[in-house]
């Protein structure tokens, strides 16, 4: 297994490579045969679906344990993760609430950690020196990034051109800039048993069922022992979670043959970008943007699989094999490897920026800081006086 390098990475992006991938086999972490809990979905669903195997000789049942969105969120938490201990730096825009009058304190929000990244509607809500975001100089240059011009969306938020970009919440709406993924990864449970669970509550106090509370919208009272009619709002006491909760069996969790680790880095889709500076382009300068978006993606890629696969409470998986990235280059050949260390791919992403600045790229040593606007304020305030007082769960 080779070294990886900066020159690696950029020969890929300049040529004619097709993709960098892993792939890899993990188990649960209580050894194979481990039942693991996949995410659910409407109705409490499962994503079951019939899937072709190399291995096996015929179709068989498998179960996503990680989505293509899941994992994204898991690779820009690890970038998160590295920029806020000082390992990397990265253009990043953030609003800061520590000076809002919140009942419930929120932690800043960054592109990193918005869900519509830098196209979110937090960050258009949010103002730049008192001017809302989108309105000011730099927030505007949103409004003509493109595929022939990604510099701005380089010299905001760059990983927004890895994962993807859907400038629907600016001010052109759904026809607002899209960008395609660059990085997609999945990992999927093979040749999956559906099993049981099993939930219950043992109350301490041992209140029985038939001592019937009289519930007033979000208050209660005991019901009247000697009452001659039993009130149309008496409720058993289990439905304000006192007594007993007896035993009950549904269906719940997986056990597998093995869970399949993978992620595409795609070349193709990275040459497509284009990074004109002072509206002049250059075959360098595009090649050096597109080696940091690459050298970004294995970057995000290690870092992930170096905080580990604790995908949720239940579901901690653990690889058989050590992560590396393979390239795929010419039809035919085989494919390359290399090592996938976090600190090697450190290095090589900031050889990569390096190299992208002696060719006039911009790259932010200091995050954009937004304040949240004073009307984005009160509706955070409202909906949690609102949760404070009702059961209404968040939209």
């Amino acid at each position: 297994m080779s070294k990886l390098t900066f020159q690696t990475v950029l020969d890929a992006v300049s040529g004619h490579d097709c993709a960098f991938r892993t792939r890899y086999r993990l188990q649960p972490a209580d050894g194979p045969g481990g039942k693991v809990f996949p995410p659910t979905h409407l109705d409490g669903k499962y994503a079951v679906e019939h899937r072709v195997l190399p291995d096996a000789p015929e179709p068989v049942e498998c179960v996503l344990l990680d989505s293509v969105q899941s994992h994204a969120n898991r690779c820009e938490e690890a970038l998160q993760l590295a920029v806020d201990r000082g390992r990397i730096t990265l253009p990043l825009v953030r609003v800061d609430f520590s000076g809002a009058d919140l009942i419930d304190p929120v932690d800043e929000i960054t592109s990193l950690t918005a869900p519509h990244r830098v196209s979110d509607a937090i960050l258009r809500d949010s103002e730049l020196d008192g001017v809302a975001f989108r309105s000011s100089e730099l927030g505007r240059r949103l409004d003509y990034a493109s595929l022939k011009n990604a510099t701005p969306l380089f010299d905001l938020s760059p990983h927004a051109l890895l994962f993807g970009l859907w400038d629907s919440t600016g001010p052109r709406g759904g026809l607002g800039v899209k960008f395609q993924r660059c990085l997609v990864g999945e990992i999927v449970g093979c040749d999956v048993e559906i099993g049981k669970k099993t939930s219950s509550r043992i109350d301490p106090l041992q209140i029985v069922k038939s001592a019937k509370v009289v519930v007033d919208d979000d208050d209660w009272e005991p019901m009247d022992l000697d009452a001659k009619k039993e009130p149309k709002n008496a409720k058993r006491p289990s439905e304000i979670n006192h007594g007993n909760i007896p035993p009950d069996i549904t269906d719940g969790g997986v056990t597998m043959a093995y869970a399949q680790y993978s992620a595409t880095l795609s070349l193709p889709a990275i040459r497509r970008l284009r990074f004109p500076v002072d509206g002049e382009s250059s075959s360098e300068r595009d090649d050096a943007g597109r080696a940091v978006i690459a050298a970004l993606g294995l970057l995000s890629l290690a870092l992930a699989g170096e905080a580990g696969f604790d995908l949720r409470s239940r579901c901690l998986l653990w690889p058989d094999e050590a992560m590396a990235f393979e390239l795929l280059g010419k039809p035919g050949a085989s494919p390359k490897s290399f090592n996938a260390d976090g600190d090697a791919a450190v290095a090589v992403f900031q050889d990569a920026v390096d190299n992208a600045k002696k060719r006039g790229l911009p790259w932010r040593e200091e995050p954009i800081l937004l304040r949240p606007a004073e009307k984005l304020v009160t509706l955070l305030r409202n909906s949690q006086t609102l949760l404070a007082q009702t059961s209404e769960a968040a939209e």
